[in-house]
């Protein structure tokens, strides 16, 4: 593909260009295409690089190419339909690379089957600067999860925090996962009220880490694996090991230094689990430890 503008600087304080950001997602494209294809997609864009302010975008225009670009439409709310992009190769990836998308933000289900979800995902956001805080979170929030049998391993989110993601069979409900997700959460919370919380609200969580639940919630959108982000240094949303989690920060995987990264993937060949089991573990811990989940329907909006 012939990239347009290469040499337009993306991120000015490391010198990356376009034609740098170009050829990182020809480089892990095979690595992430297994996490964002057949998905609505959500992209970031930056056409005068980082310096300047992006945009999201959701919408697939007409003149965008159907050869690399499918559409998927979703009606709205109050009306009217979103055509969200879909990606199903490398070229696709590329080719958004030379519109200037610089992050992919992916919904937990396929478009082939909505209203099952094949990822679970724990968004652990910490204050800013504590990445001791989230570490920690990371492994109390590991323990929970093995206690109710959904074995997870952490993504160093290329921004403050870690995820902790599941891969699913995709055998259960989208409302089901974000219960199950939200229950485990809330008994972590509980089981460290000084070190993680559930306040939606920056000025209500203090000192502690944000367990953020709702990135399983219908149409939400977390970071793909392997994106990345707009920030300083040109940080990547990278796969890690249990092991890693103590040596590599949040933002610590950087465009530069990805490609070592790709042959030690913890995340190859991750098996799909079944979560069915967790439904019922989860809300007799829930019962157990006295918690009452307020009705879905409330964090929909």
């Amino acid at each position: 593909m012939k990239v347009t503008n290469s040499d337009r600087v993306v991120f000015p304080e490391d010198g990356i260009t376009k034609g740098d950001v170009v050829a990182y997602y020809e480089l892990v494209g095979d690595r992430m295409l297994p996490f964002i294809e057949g998905r609505a997609l959500t992209v970031e864009r930056f056409p005068q690089g980082i310096a300047t302010k992006g945009f999201m975008q959701k919408n697939a225009p007409d003149h965008y190419p159907e050869d690399l670009i499918g559409r998927h439409g979703v009606p709205k709310e109050d009306g009217g339909t979103t055509v969200y992009p879909v990606v199903d190769s490398v070229e696709g990836i590329t080719y958004f690379a030379n519109l200037g998308v610089i992050t992919f933000h992916v919904p937990p289900v396929r478009i082939a089957d909505e209203l099952h979800a094949d990822w679970a995902i724990w968004d652990l956001d910490p204050p800013p600067g504590r990445v001791d805080l989230v570490r920690e979170a990371a492994v109390a929030m590991r323990s929970i999860l093995d206690d109710h049998a959904i074995p997870t391993l952490p993504l160093a989110s290329g921004s403050k925090g870690y995820h902790l993601r599941a891969r699913l069979q995709g055998n259960l409900t989208v409302d089901a996962v974000a219960r199950i997700a939200r229950g485990t959460a809330a008994l972590a919370a509980a089981a460290h009220e000084d070190l993680m919380t559930l306040a939606f609200r920056k000025v209500d969580r203090g000192d502690r880490v944000f367990v953020d639940w709702l990135r399983n919630a219908p149409r939400s959108t977390s970071v793909a694996p392997w994106s990345l982000r707009p920030n300083s240094g040109a940080p990547v949303a990278a796969p890690l090991s249990w092991e890693e989690l103590g040596s590599v920060d949040p933002d610590g995987v950087r465009l530069q230094t990805s490609e070592t990264r790709l042959d030690l993937d913890p995340w190859v060949n991750l098996k799909p689990i079944d979560l069915s089991p967790a439904v019922e573990t989860v809300e007799r811990s829930l019962e157990q430890a006295g918690i009452d989940l307020e009705p879905f329907d409330r964090f929909r909006s």
